[in-house]
């Protein structure tokens, strides 16, 4: 199972790759108080400063509910507290309600501070659900269309000019199309956000679990290195040892058996520093794996010979000429993701061809499958697309290989050949391939 492959199981279980987060309450609370100060100061102002005979006594009843609902939330929760996705649409559902009740109270439409109702589904589109969102805005819509036909009107002093039901009509519909475009150019900006987040934080753990693959890997080479020296004086004198005592002594029988399971445990630490899967050419310093690009992609694909498919690895160009690389996690895993997709989706073959010349470097992996569905071929590289018709997984895949190769300092184009199957260009410069550090 690759890295990738963890990770999506991980991400599965722990939901850590969720469409909401929630709202912070303490947030929430912040903005209602400005919201209760500010109805307050300006049913004051309308009422004893201009002069306007409001039904004052409801709309503080009002303002004061608002009020009191705060106290009594800031009381029960602590600050840190993430209202739920249902928590936080009822808290904006309950301010929505009450914004009704006071422009009701205040001349409905005609009011200025209806433009407030804006404010909930802006909320809601911006760290919310879809389904919430969708809620807020039809509550939104309903309160509007309620209070352009039922309000009580503004006690507006003789000679003021009176809003006709045409220009009711023309605020309402400015309320709601502002409702419908404000809150889905919110959502649609803040989705692709927190997908981008998301895919973001899935590329860095992905990436963390290959550094620490290397890390593990190095280790046990060096642990396979230290315990050969000891080993081996364990296996000379056990041999002595069977060799000095008496056939048929008891001794005897147990310095065999002593030489025996030494002998297990060497070939055990052979296989570990000489496997394929377990990187044999590489150290546990970046700095140390300056490999060619043929031995590095080499070292790529063997990880995934085992998917069924034929991984063939050429070049067009002199060897003796060929660049040099570091092998780091970000160019190993950016590489892998590319080649587990081809091996995964090629009917047999997957050709990867690798070349050169004194500004570029070239590397195309080519596979003999169905290709990139067409509707998703333009989109290829978001996060949550996946690569291939039916098949894919989360989409993050070919996602992560984009954003690794290009942190390299490659461009990767995806495309569909023209006999069939997928085909993936990776272009670096030379210069900034071949870097003085593998850190920079």
């Amino acid at each position: 199972m690759t890295t990738f492959e963890n990770l999506k199981e991980e991400a599965g279980r722990d939901d850590i790759l969720s469409a909401s987060g929630g709202v912070r309450l303490q947030s929430l609370v912040y903005i209602r108080w400005l919201a209760v100060f500010g109805q307050a100061f300006a049913l004051v102002l309308v009422h004893k400063v201009l002069g306007f005979e409001l039904p004052i006594f409801p709309a503080f009843l009002l303002v004061s509910a608002s009020a009191l609902v705060n106290i009594l939330v800031s009381l029960s929760y602590k600050s840190t507290v993430r209202l739920s996705d249902r928590g936080a649409i009822l808290y904006l559902f309950y301010d929505a309600l009450q914004l009704t009740g006071l422009l009701y109270l205040t001349g409905g439409l005609s009011n200025p501070f209806s433009l407030l109702f804006l404010v909930p589904v802006t909320i809601s589109a911006t760290n919310l659900s879809l389904k919430g969102t969708v809620f807020l805005g039809l509550t939104t819509i309903g309160a509007i269309t309620f209070l352009a036909l039922f309000n009580e009107p503004l006690p507006l002093p003789p000679g003021e000019i009176h809003l006709s039901d045409t220009y009711i009509l023309a605020i309402w519909s400015a309320l709601v199309l502002g409702t419908l475009f404000l809150s889905g150019y919110a959502w649609r900006i803040s989705s692709d956000s927190r997908r981008m987040t998301d895919a973001l934080n899935a590329a860095r753990m992905a990436l963390a679990r290959e550094q620490q693959l290397s890390v593990v890997g190095g280790i046990a080479a060096a642990a396979a290195h230290e315990l050969g020296t000891p080993l081996n004086t364990i296996l000379l004198v056990s041999e002595e040892l069977s060799r000095d005592f008496p056939k048929d002594s008891d001794h005897a029988e147990d310095a065999q058996l002593l030489h025996d399971q030494a002998k297990k445990c060497a070939e055990v630490l052979a296989q570990l520093s000489s496997a394929p899967t377990h990187n044999r050419f590489l150290k546990r310093d970046a700095h140390h794996n300056y490999l060619p690009l043929q031995s590095l992609m080499a070292l790529v694909s063997d990880k995934y010979s085992d998917k069924g498919a034929d991984i063939d690895i050429r070049t067009e160009g002199d060897l003796s000429e060929q660049p040099k690389l570091f092998a780091t996690p970000e160019i190993l895993h950016g590489l892998g993701n590319l080649v587990s997709n081809a091996a995964e989706f090629a009917s047999k073959q997957v050709t990867i061809t690798l070349s050169w010349n004194d500004k570029t470097v070239h590397a195309v992996i080519e596979d003999d499958g169905q290709g990139f569905s067409d509707e998703i071929l333009d989109r290829l590289g978001e996060p949550y697309t996946s690569s291939r018709a039916g098949r894919g997984g989360m989409g993050l895949g070919i996602f992560i290989s984009q954003m690794l190769i290009r942190h390299s300092g490659g461009d990767i184009i995806f495309a569909n050949n023209h006999r069939g199957g997928a085909k993936v260009s990776i272009e670096w410069p030379r210069k900034r391939l071949e870097k003085e550090t593998p850190y920079l």
